[in-house]
């Protein structure tokens, strides 16, 4: 697995382009097996991004897909009877499956991508695909898609725009890549950061009431907001936070389970306007002039003093954002494109949105 690089330029006479998407979280697919709507899955767009696939192999000679972070769900799909709070590799190979067949006609697009020679395709790890460490895994999905898929644990640079999800600037998501696996019982497991315990006890069982739950941003400001106007759904909450603190004391599979390391994970929450500072501490380098995020689920733009760039590539989830700059319920299919423009020209990067074709009807939630 790889940790960094810097490509060569390519010919002048070559149109260029990199594509950077993020958090797309592909679980068990839309559908349940007898036809039922599957009302935990997130990804609901699958044809909308095979017609982006499409679309961008035709316009440019060269293209480099990036999926920087969260593009498989590996933290909330229910390969077994319960959500996963530890992943061992027979486990890990399982829920990757469930996604790829899931999702066949994503999967179908970007094999059709890479079978064009001159495109190709990093993978850069969030904490929602942490299984994706797992050697077998990686494997799984090089026969499904393309042997020529690089995997980035962390970060990729190239040509001074650095790209990464962002969930290592967050407490309750980091992960220990230098030392990522341990010995539990003679059986080799993930080092899961303690968002798997949150997503496993807390959020999964709340969604099962409101589906809706997990795609609030920011957190903290619908809890305000039930206060006020939910307070029945408040209790529930309340309630099982308490149910997940109680049984998160009893285990010893988490990276801290006193009561002060729980609470002080939650105090280091993260937030665009904190991914936004991460990225000014970044290009406070010479080597990096833009700096490409996921992880909040909210699309952003920021351009510095300095003239550097910041984004944020969104996701193609729905939310519901409670922040004032992005207030409401949205659907945007949103990513960073980058156009190399020649030898000695710097990349022009924009933040887009994919529209595609309209969609006369589709499932409501």
């Amino acid at each position: 697995m790889e940790t960094n690089s810097t490509n060569v330029v390519p010919p002048s006479n070559k149109t260029r382009a990199k594509v950077v998407i993020s958090d797309f979280h592909l679980g068990e697919g839309r559908r349940n097996w007898d036809g039922s709507l599957n009302v935990l899955e997130d990804f609901t767009v699958d044809s909308r991004f095979v017609e982006l696939l499409d679309f961008y192999s035709k316009a440019y000679d060269q293209v480099e897909l990036v999926l920087n972070g969260n593009f498989f769900e590996m933290l909330r799909c229910r390969a077994v009877l319960d959500y996963p709070d530890i992943i061992f590799e027979t486990y890990a190979e399982e829920l990757i499956r469930v996604a790829l067949n899931g999702h066949a006609e994503v999967v179908t697009a970007l094999k059709r991508f890479m079978e064009n020679p001159s495109h190709s395709m990093i993978y850069i790890l969030g904490e929602a695909d942490v299984g994706v460490l797992w050697p077998k895994v990686q494997a799984e999905i090089k026969s499904r898609i393309s042997d020529r898929i690089v995997f980035y644990p962390n970060y990729y640079l190239d040509q001074g725009i650095y790209i990464q999800h962002g969930h290592q600037f967050e407490a309750m998501y980091d992960l220990d890549l230098q030392s990522p696996f341990k010995e539990v019982d003679g059986l080799t497991m993930l080092k899961l950061p303690w968002g798997a315990f949150f997503n496993a006890h807390f959020i999964q069982p709340l969604r099962k009431i409101r589906p809706q739950f997990y795609r609030v941003r920011p957190m903290r400001n619908y809890l305000m907001w039930s206060l006020l106007f939910e307070t029945r759904f408040l209790l529930r909450v309340i309630r099982q936070f308490f149910k997940m603190i109680i049984s998160a004391t009893s285990r010893r599979l988490y990276p801290g389970n006193s009561l002060f390391t729980i609470f002080k994970i939650f105090s280091q929450a993260v937030d665009s306007e904190d991914l936004e500072e991460k990225a000014e501490n970044l290009m406070a380098s010479d080597t990096i002039q833009k700096v490409i995020f996921g992880h909040t689920h909210l699309p952003n733009y920021r351009q510095f003093d300095t003239g550097k760039e910041y984004f944020n590539a969104g996701t193609w989830t729905r939310n519901l954002s409670l922040d004032l700059r992005s207030l409401g319920s949205f659907h945007r299919l949103t990513y960073v494109l980058v156009e190399f423009r020649g030898e000695g020209k710097e990349p022009q990067t924009k933040l887009m949105e994919w529209h595609g074709r309209h969609e006369v009807i589709e499932d409501y939630l």
